[in-house]
């Protein structure tokens, strides 16, 4: 069992990459993640000016990033890839917080128990900030507490917690206890004077800051980002408070044995320091570790917006904690084989069942349609011309419509009540080509929807293009963005409502006759005319109902789609 175990433990552990590489490039896109994409995509477009960003420290690797191909789903995979390298680097920090060498039998152990932690395959290989704050307050506290080397340790540790404050604005509620911690109560392997410390600290802070204020200055983002850290603060103190307890409630299903595992070792460490009182009060226990977790526990319990990513800055030192508490349940188990059984049926059905259980999900939930759609945006538009607007940002590769191009439930007031422009008049000011609705866009008001159906068609309920189904014989409309549009019969214009759509992507209907009439008062020579803003007369024949379709500037007819969902298209916290 000694020599098979290590390999049992290694082959875990590849097909688990495996899986996990799988899931980062075909699992659906939250929104989150397209809005970090699309504020990358400005900064690297140097347009946040034009529209809205975040110019945080998490963006900028991705704007670099986005020069090296510019479509969309190649965008989105790039970016994915990267964080599921993220994704394992936190797995290995994670393992050895918990003091094992990673190549030892217990390090194997602990790297696979870390890999099998759902929550972390919920979020940890998604495109938000969350994964890299985790990234930074593990290897402080790996420097810190679980490989200590004097007044290098206290120098990156204050690097890392400075920089984590240009990483996410929630940074200084997880590493201003910490360090203060260690500055106040430094490690006994710390035999170094405790200014010394300090100072060394406050070295590392202020060559971190340093840094981030000459890189910000040269990429003329320091207003930018300053502008932001305002607007976030902000935004924080005024939004509505929701309770944790929807977020808390998953890890009943998703890690019992990490939650008891947990509870057992808090009473544990309370009823030494119960008994031992301020003896308890040191660094040779697990009492650091379970502070630690009280602490992540604490930021989640006072988050405004608790919502279940942040399980990502609990779970790992929950893990932490538990696991060295479980190293001293094992030398039991050692000591009595006959438990050895029981051990493992409790490990399979009270651990690895619920996290495959909750992990295999994600199967069912693809960013096929998703990629499709941005696909099939890109090929009905011209990347510096025709607006594509989807209240999200899932399509980088196109300009969005205002500088305000997101909704948020943090902003949706700012665009359905009050004085200020409603999307109406976003779309009359710079008319979007292609409209991509979602559960998000459902939020504007009747006026905005009625605005939307007047001047779009539909392709699928999740697709429309500019574009106007006239009655009978014809009658005026109105083009509102000039380009390339089809004029065709409405049963053969591929709409959503006038065809049968397809199963299978991208296919074009058959070759159908051509609609005579006039335009304009001139005979009608093609069904694809180039046509300008502005009010125009299309005259046809008694009984034909005809429709005027954007197909963009290299497509002669739209595509036919599967009819999809838009409520669909953007699934949270499933």
């Amino acid at each position: 069992m000694r020599r098979v175990l290590p390999w049992a433990l290694l082959a875990g552990l590849v097909f688990l990459v495996s899986f996990s590489i799988l899931l980062a490039a075909t699992r659906i896109y939250q929104v989150d993640e397209c809005q970090y994409i699309y504020m990358a995509r400005v900064l690297c477009a140097h347009q946040g000016s034009t529209f809205f960003t975040d110019a945080s420290g998490f963006t900028l690797p991705f704007s670099w990033l986005d020069g090296l191909n510019p479509q969309s789903t190649a965008v989105f995979i790039r970016a994915r890839i990267l964080m599921a390298g993220i994704f394992w680097l936190n797995l290995i920090l994670i393992a050895l917080g918990t003091g094992e060498k990673l190549l030892s039998r217990g390090g194997l152990i602990a790297l696979l128990a870390a890999a099998t932690l759902a929550p972390l395959w919920d979020y940890g290989f998604e495109i938000r900030h969350d994964n890299v704050l985790l990234t930074g307050l593990l290897l402080m506290w790996f420097v810190l507490r679980v490989r200590p080397r004097g007044l290098q340790s206290y120098f990156i540790a204050g690097a890392i917690a400075v920089g984590l404050q240009f990483f996410a604005f929630k940074a200084f509620a997880y590493t201003a206890p910490l360090s203060l911690a260690c500055l106040v109560f430094p490690p006994p392997a710390y035999r170094l004077v405790r200014w010394k410390l300090i100072l060394a600290w406050i070295a590392g802070a202020i060559v971190s800051f340093l840094g981030a204020r000459l890189l910000y200055g040269s990429l003329g983002l320091w207003e930018v980002y300053l502008t932001d850290l305002h607007g976030i603060s902000g935004t924080s103190v005024h939004t509505k408070r929701l309770l944790p307890w929807t977020t808390l409630a998953r890890l009943f299903s998703q890690t019992p044995l990490l939650l008891a595992s947990s509870l057992a070792a808090l009473v544990v460490a309370g009823s030494e320091l119960w008994r031992n009182r301020r003896a308890a009060l040191n660094w040779d226990g697990n009492l650091p570790e379970a502070l630690l977790f009280l602490g992540a526990f604490g930021v989640l319990l006072v988050n405004p917006n608790p919502y279940p990513y942040n399980l990502l800055q609990v779970v790992p030192f929950a893990f932490i904690f538990a696991f060295r508490y479980a190293k001293r349940v094992a030398t039991v188990v050692l000591d009595r084989p006959g438990l050895l059984p029981a051990c493992v049926c409790i490990l399979i059905f009270v651990h690895l069942f619920p996290f495959w259980t909750a992990t295999q999900r994600h199967l069912n939930r693809t960013n096929t349609r998703q990629e499709h759609l941005m696909v099939l945006a890109e090929s009905l538009t011209d990347p510096n011309l025709d607006p594509v607007y989807d209240a999200i940002g899932m399509v980088p590769s196109r300009p969005s419509i205002d500088f305000r191009w997101f909704l948020h439930s943090l902003n949706i007031q700012s665009f359905t009540e009050g004085p200020g422009r409603r999307v109406r008049d976003l779309l009359t000011a710079r008319p979007a080509a292609v409209f991509i609705p979602s559960y998000r866009t459902d939020w504007l008001t009747e006026e905005d929807h009625a605005f939307i159906r007047e001047r779009y068609v539909s392709l699928a309920d999740d697709f429309w293009v500019l574009g106007k189904v006239l009655p009978p014989g014809g009658g005026s409309f109105e083009i509102i963005h000039s380009g390339r549009y089809r004029i065709a019969p409405v049963q053969f214009s591929n709409l959503a409502d006038s065809c049968t759509n397809l199963a299978n992507g991208l296919k074009v209907s058959a070759e159908q006759p051509g609609l005579s009439g006039k335009l304009d008062g001139m005979p009608l020579a093609d069904q694809v005319l180039q046509l300008t803003a502005g009010t125009h007369q299309l005259d046809t024949g008694l009984g034909v109902e005809p429709a005027i379709v954007w197909v963009g500037p290299r497509l002669e007819e739209v595509p036919r789609l599967d009819p999809g969902s838009h409520s669909a298209l953007f699934v949270n916290w499933y």
